[in-house]
């Protein structure tokens, strides 16, 4: 895993290099899977839509995936509608029946971190409730000296 640093000077290449090196990260991927091994995972959104550009400029027959949820909003459809070799892919259930299967998805980075440093707790994962006290009421209030006393 890299660093802070390392992804921000990554960051701060010209746009020329960054290119460059995608483009060899691309050619090291299908060296090693071959064109028919590689997919796009395509979403029709801009950086989705950068990447198979990329792709498509080494390997004109590298094949894209949408996968078609049935959120998409209707420009994000008639526009992946227009590139060629995409496969669209369907769920086997609909959003509408994985609600009511499941319960709704919680979307929020905030819940599921708070899910996380719980089980954390739970499992016995040695984090101490002080810290997920900390965790979930920092950003909204900061814990009195008395509360901070009770977390230990």
């Amino acid at each position: 895993m890299r660093t802070r640093e390392e992804l921000q000077l990554l960051q701060a290449l010209p746009l020329e290099l960054k290119v460059k090196k995608t483009q060899q990260r691309i050619r090291e991927w299908v060296n090693y899977y071959g064109v028919d091994g590689v997919y796009v995972s395509f979403s029709g959104g801009k950086d989705s839509t950068v990447l198979l550009h990329l792709v498509r400029n080494l390997y004109p027959d590298v094949r894209a995936a949408f996968s078609d949820t049935g959120l998409e909003m209707p420009e994000i459809r008639e526009f992946v509608r227009t590139v060629d070799n995409v496969d669209w892919i369907k769920p086997k259930m609909t959003f509408r029946e994985i609600v009511i299967q499941t319960g709704y998805p919680l979307f929020s980075k905030e819940i599921a971190e708070s899910i996380y440093f719980a089980r954390k707790i739970v499992g016995g994962g040695g984090i101490s409730i002080r810290h997920f006290r900390k965790k979930l009421y920092d950003s909204a209030n900061e814990l009195s000296a008395k509360e901070n006393a009770r977390c230990f």
